[in-house]
């Protein structure tokens, strides 16, 4: 065939030398560390003056919508008019389907828009478009775009094929830039960490093992310290799971009594029939299986602090014995006929509305009074979410060392972490470090092992904690005391939450308020209906 058209295979070879040079010089463009727009823009050059692919763009994800972002022989006008809606034209279409879309003749096809570059400045003969999806780890990132002249000699399926090798090329551009990204987003995390704890050491003030820096925290911190060397009794005040214990023992380790006993005793775990024996002791045979004599708690904490946790759940009866300890600083065992003094510092701990209480009749008004002297409350986790991160970052150097693992947690992981309501406080997010750092298969904690845990946890708590604090302002107001009540997931959801992903740029908590769903149960659609989540914005 060569030697009866000799010079069809002269063309022929040199458009394959052309074509594997383009690719040399791709390839070297991406080993010179160029800025992606820049790398991108010699690509889209190179198509143009050595195949005559010609006023190729990039196409990405802006605003809601789609536009132009990177470009060669466009001009600047031109460039400003490249935007379309989610699905619009060609461009649109190849976005969403994740498809190679062809115009044999961009006159012919009423999907083609021509509107970014006018069909007047064009040649006045048959011009092609071609569009190709740019993938990244088997997500539609973009769309390129470039125009071809059907009477060119070189066949549609070359062009096709060297356009494809560029797209992927793109593709890794993007890639790297965005693992770039999420690397100098942890190692400035890490750096203003370690500021933070920098900070929290030139303090020289001890936190005994309080981890924070929020305003509210360093309040409570002052109360405790201010009074850690008097005896006065102190109420801690707060919902479970806030650090009262921690706190406690913070008070006990600063005060004058540091070397003698810190007994705790949880009011809510004591059976009301063994509360008496528990606290004040008793004598052998003071009552069937009592074969010997047993001291009490306020016995053992003698000259030290007895922490009194959940105190609201105390029984009216020991109530009464209490105050009268409290008053003349005396005990006595069961079946015993002797007091005993005691030096105790009463610390007592509830997450209930004490008042309340006394309003029942439940709790005595005189005994909170003796109680209630120096109240301390102490912030829910939600009040103070700039301490969750040092909280995590605490967590997981622990969990590490428990588990013998070595992993750290990406930037948008922690963000979502942050975003958690946490209404079992410190000790729920403590045990979901935990979680996650099991059930983590890399040394990075990624953003959707925390959305599943977190998925997870949520469908555990009550329909309350699901609801976000406020609704979208285009949403209706629900009655008072309403929330947002379980809607089942559908297959016909799929297109309407991967059409508003895309047109919110990725951003889950927008695509969430935009569909009036909350983030968790549009995390749990997208795992559920197996979508892919487009990246946001890197070039």
């Amino acid at each position: 065939m060569d030697a009866e058209n000799p010079r069809g295979a002269a063309v022929e070879e040199g458009l394959v030398e052309q074509e594997q040079l383009l690719i040399r010089e791709s390839i070297r463009l991406l080993s010179r560390g160029l800025a992606p727009e820049a790398a991108i823009r010699e690509m889209l050059h190179l198509l143009s003056e050595m195949l005559g692919l010609n006023r190729g763009r990039v196409v990405l994800p802006e605003g809601g919508g789609l536009a132009i972002r990177v470009a060669y022989g466009l001009t600047r006008e031109e460039i400003e008019r490249g935007r379309y809606a989610p699905g619009e034209g060609i461009t649109g279409r190849v976005m969403l389907s994740g498809e190679t879309l062809i115009v044999q003749d961009i006159d012919d096809e009423p999907g083609y828009l021509a509107r970014s570059v006018e069909r007047a400045s064009l040649p006045d003969e048959t011009v092609s478009f071609i569009a190709l999806p740019i993938m990244v780890d088997r997500v539609v990132a973009g769309v390129l775009g470039v125009h071809r002249l059907r009477s060119r000699p070189r066949q549609l399926r070359a062009d096709l094929q060297i356009l494809k090798t560029v797209a992927e090329l793109i593709g890794q551009i993007f890639k790297i830039d965005q693992l770039i990204e999420r690397r100098t987003a942890s190692l400035r995390e890490e750096n203003q960490s370690l500021k933070a704890a920098i900070r929290q050491r030139q303090l020289a003030k001890p936190n005994w093992g309080i981890i924070g820096e929020a305003p509210q925290l360093v309040a409570a911190l002052d109360q405790l310290e201010q009074v850690a060397a008097t005896d006065a009794t102190v109420m801690l005040l707060g919902e479970s799971g806030t650090g009262k214990e921690l706190f406690a023992r913070a008070l006990h380790l600063q005060s004058t009594r540091r070397e003698q006993p810190f007994v705790k005793v949880n009011c809510a775990a004591i059976p009301e029939t063994l509360f008496e024996a528990e606290l004040f002791g008793h004598e052998k045979g003071a009552f069937t299986n009592a074969v010997q004599q047993r001291i009490g708690r306020f016995e053992q904490a003698n000259g030290g602090t007895l922490f009194l946790d959940e105190i609201g759940d105390l029984p009216l009866p020991v109530q009464v014995k209490l105050l009268r300890v409290l008053q003349e600083k005396v005990v006595e065992r069961l079946g015993g006929r002797g007091e005993i003094p005691v030096d105790v510092r009463i610390v007592a701990a509830t997450h209930q509305d004490m008042m309340a209480l006394v309003r029942a009749g439940r709790f005595r008004l005189d005994l909170y009074y003796r109680l209630n002297v120096i109240p301390i409350r102490l912030p829910a986790l939600r009040e103070r979410p700039g301490d969750i991160r040092l909280l995590v970052r605490h967590f997981l150097s622990q969990l590490n060392q428990r588990h013998q693992r070595n992993v750290a947690i990406a930037p948008a992981a922690l963000s979502s972490l942050v975003s958690y309501p946490w209404p079992g406080n410190i000790r729920q997010l403590y045990n979901v470090c935990e979680r996650i750092v099991l059930l983590s298969r890399s040394d990075e904690i990624d953003e959707a092992t925390v959305d599943y845990v977190l998925v997870t946890e949520a469908q555990g708590q009550p329909l309350e904690v699901l609801a976000p604090p406020a609704l979208p302002a285009a949403a209706p107001e629900p009655a008072a005391g309403a929330v947002r009540g379980y809607q089942p997931v559908g297959a016909g959801e799929r297109e309407q939450i991967a059409a508003a992903l895309l047109a919110h740029g990725g951003n889950k908590s927008r695509t969430a308020k935009a569909l009036n769903l909350t983030l968790r149960q549009l995390t749990y659609r997208i795992q559920v209906l197996g979508i892919a989540i487009p990246p946001k914005n890197k070039v």
